[in-house]
């Protein structure tokens, strides 16, 4: 585990600036993006899309950065980060050929979950990061701040990117180069999101999960997508212990 903690250090690590970069570019500016939205107030299009109301909300610190961090930034990241941490966990072992190497040591089954797992807390330990950050920066800069949508929101947060991040594992075990389960996650994530948008099939977009929307509208988590998406992880996480059990190195 040691080993594999070492292996991903740079995503990981990558991956926490740029959400620590992101998140200094939308907290410290409230004041600078309502002023700039109350300048357009005028426009017809701008007031389909943000009313007055909600420009009003925006003033509020709560609603600003929950809205613009949880339901949009960091929200919007959450597959993407999972995708970004689980596509070269086999995939590489296999193109630069070492995985006969893992095998003479270990058996597969602990060289699977052993990898998986390790990936696995650090993609969880991120969202915890992430999810945690409005709340740090309010204590920091004196700001009053509602906690208790933290947890609710770090539920959608780490399930999401779970959910994502097994998919892509899986298509890590199932291809033998890096570059092939990036793009067949990246590929499905677009292909899901796109069939979402119609009515009958909008559980299949996970961007309205991993946003907290259920959060926003209702003030809790939405523990029946959430169980969906418990048990969509574990069939990946199987059918990928599966192929590698069998898979020929």
């Amino acid at each position: 585990m040691r080993k594999e903690f070492y292996d991903m250090r740079v995503r990981f690590f990558g991956v926490f600036i740029v959400i620590l970069g992101l998140f200094f570019i939308v907290a410290p500016f409230q004041k600078f993006t309502v002023s700039m939205l109350e300048g357009y107030s005028g426009n017809p299009m701008i007031e389909k899309f943000l009313p007055g109301a909600m420009l009003n909300r925006l003033k509020e610190w709560n609603f600003y950065i929950n809205s613009q961090w949880y339901g949009k930034n960091f929200g919007q990241m959450v597959g993407i980060i999972g995708i970004i941490m689980g596509f070269p966990l086999f995939a590489r072992e296999f193109e630069n050929g070492t995985i006969t190497f893992l095998l003479v040591r270990k058996p597969r089954r602990w060289i699977y979950f052993t990898k998986f797992t390790t990936a696995a807390i650090a993609t969880v330990l991120l969202m915890v990061l992430g999810a945690l950050l409005p709340l740090v920066y309010s204590i920091v800069v004196g700001k009053e701040y509602v906690v208790s949508v933290v947890p609710k929101f770090m539920v959608h947060n780490i399930f999401g990117a779970l959910l994502w991040y097994a998919v892509s594992a899986f298509f890590s075990v199932l291809f033998n180069e890096q570059v092939k389960p990036l793009l067949a996650s990246l590929g499905l994530l677009a292909l899901t999101t796109t069939a979402g948008l119609l009515k009958p099939l909008r559980y299949l977009n996970t961007f309205s999960y991993q946003l907290g929307i259920s959060v926003f509208e209702k003030g809790k988590v939405d523990v029946g997508y959430t169980f969906g998406v418990i048990v969509i992880i574990s069939l990946f996480v199987v059918a990928g212990y599966f192929v590698f059990e069998c898979k020929e190195v």
